[in-house]
């Protein structure tokens, strides 16, 4: 069950981090290109905080497996 939730919690990270994207493109074409740009750092901050944690997650369930 707390593998699942591991899981569930990554996949709505890079949802979030998706969404903060086409915010970031909506804003940047409409409003403000640097807030835009902002924006998509941001999303990439956080796809990528989250692939570093499933790495780590995903080593700490294999060594828990053995």
């Amino acid at each position: 069950m707390r593998h699942a939730l591991t899981i569930a919690w990554h996949v709505l990270l890079f949802l979030v981090a998706v969404v903060v994207f086409y915010l970031g493109l909506g804003v940047g074409l409409a409003w403000n290109p640097d807030v835009g740009t902002i924006l998509w750092v941001v999303a990439g901050a956080i796809a990528l905080g989250n692939f570093f944690w499933m790495v780590r997650s995903i080593n700490r369930m294999r060594r828990s497996a053995a």
